[in-house]
C-alpha cells in the first residue's frame, strides 16, 4: 500500500543548536537512504523552502509506515501528515459503483 507523507521541521528542532540540527540532518539523510535502499521509500522531494520533505512510502500498513518513521532521527522535530494513496483505477470503481447507486435512488 501507499502513503503520501508529508513532513515540516517544527519549531523545536530550529530552537536546537547549528550542529545538534546538521547531525539530526544527516541521521535523517541515512535514515531515508535506508529506506530508499529496501524499496520502502519510492519517491522523496524536499518542500521548496527546504524545511520539509514529501515521500511516497509503499509499506504493507499503516502501522508499519508509522513504525518506520518513529526511527527517523527528526521524528520529534518533525510534524507529519500521512495520507494513504489510492491507485487511480481502484478509485474509479469506487467512484463509479458509488455514483450508479446514488443514479437510481
Amino acid at each position: 500500500m501507499k502513503f503520501l507523507v508529508t513532513a515540516r521541521n517544527n519549531d523545536a528542532y530550529y530552537a536546537l543548536p547549528l550542529e545538534t540540527r546538521m547531525e539530526l540532518m544527516q541521521g535523517a539523510v541515512a535514515f531515508i537512504e535506508k529506506n530508499r535502499a529496501a524499496g520502502k521509500c519510492k519517491e522523496v522531494y524536499f518542500h521548496g523552502d527546504m524545511k520539509g520533505s514529501v515521500v511516497i512510502w509503499e509499506v504493507s500498513s499503516d502501522q508499519e509506515v508509522t513504525r518506520d518513521l518513529i526511527e527517523n532521527p527528526m521524528w520529534l522535530y518533525t510534524d507529519y501528515d500521512i495520507r494513504p494513496l489510492i491507485e487511480w483505477d481502484a478509485a474509479l470503481k469506487v467512484v463509479t459503483k458509488y455514483y450508479k447507486q446514488a443514479v437510481k435512488k
